[in-house]
């Protein structure tokens, strides 16, 4: 009996002692979901709801004129070069439509919305609603939100060759997808630095939403940009509240604006 006991007490030594050498020597990856996707699969996730959500689409205009293209690549450049080390090729794009919003979709794909354009004073208005998208891309919030609410099972069946069904659902949640308090957070904040290190004053941001929250008392359908980013006061108060360096001095963006915004009727 003593020794039946005695085996087993051994038995329980080696897997627990197993066990402990397994994870102390042989390192493990905890990576969090967002992580679990790679960046070349994260493109290729993109590029395959661009081509069906929005470019296959009837409904959906891109505007492309050289006005237009020329400076949404000034504007997109004076931005990204400033990012640092980055593992995406933003690819921006302009669609016709009244909203005041931009959305972002896997892989640095970046739409802007006519109204926004129009709505915005000028082009440092704009280019803090675009730095605010490119820290969403940079975070990973949207293939993170895609994988929380599809799953990675259905990410990979779309990347395998899934048919289009498939593709439009994960482009309609992408599309519709509202960030998290934290997330926007995160995304306003490396927006504010991103403008710092472009030389555009920061504080831009609070004029855009301030004007934005303006436009509340009279609201209309064409506004969806605050139903889907919420606490714009505390935002606000954010933007004002960021200190840059001593040193900083913000420079104007050379584009003429208004030839900018009469380009959008030029398709």
């Amino acid at each position: 009996m003593r020794i039946s006991v005695l085996i087993d007490l051994i038995k329980l030594t080696i897997v627990f002692g197993g066990t402990w050498a397994l994870f102390t020597f042989i390192p493990f990856s905890f990576d969090p979901p967002e992580m679990q996707l790679s960046i070349e699969k994260e493109e290729k996730l993109g590029d395959l709801i661009v081509d069906e959500m929005v470019l296959k689409d009837k409904n959906t205009i891109v505007i492309s004129n050289p006005g237009l293209d020329s400076a949404m690549n000034i504007i997109s450049k004076i931005l990204t070069s400033k990012i640092g080390n980055t593992d995406y090729e933003y690819k921006i794009k302009v669609i016709e439509n009244e909203t005041i919003n931009a959305f972002t979709l896997p892989g640095g794909n970046i739409f802007i919305y006519s109204g926004l354009i129009e709505f915005s004073d000028h082009p440092e208005e704009l280019a803090a609603v675009l730095a605010h998208e490119i820290g969403h891309v940079e975070k990973r919030h949207v293939v993170n939100k895609l994988i929380k609410e599809l799953g990675l099972t259905l990410l990979f069946s779309v990347l395998a060759g899934g048919d289009n069904i498939l593709t439009q659902e994960i482009g309609r949640t992408a599309m519709s997808s509202v960030f998290d308090r934290k997330q926007e957070e995160e995304a306003d904040l490396f927006a504010l630095e991103l403008l710092e290190k472009a030389r555009i004053n920061p504080k831009v941001m609070a004029i855009f939403f301030r004007r934005m929250n303006d436009k509340l008392g009279n609201y209309n359908e064409n506004l969806e940009i605050l139903a889907s980013h919420p606490n714009n006061n505390s935002r606000i108060k954010s933007a004002l509240e960021y200190q840059t360096k001593d040193n900083f001095k913000s420079q104007k963006l050379n584009l003429n604006w208004e030839f900018v915004k009469k380009s959008l009727k030029s398709k």
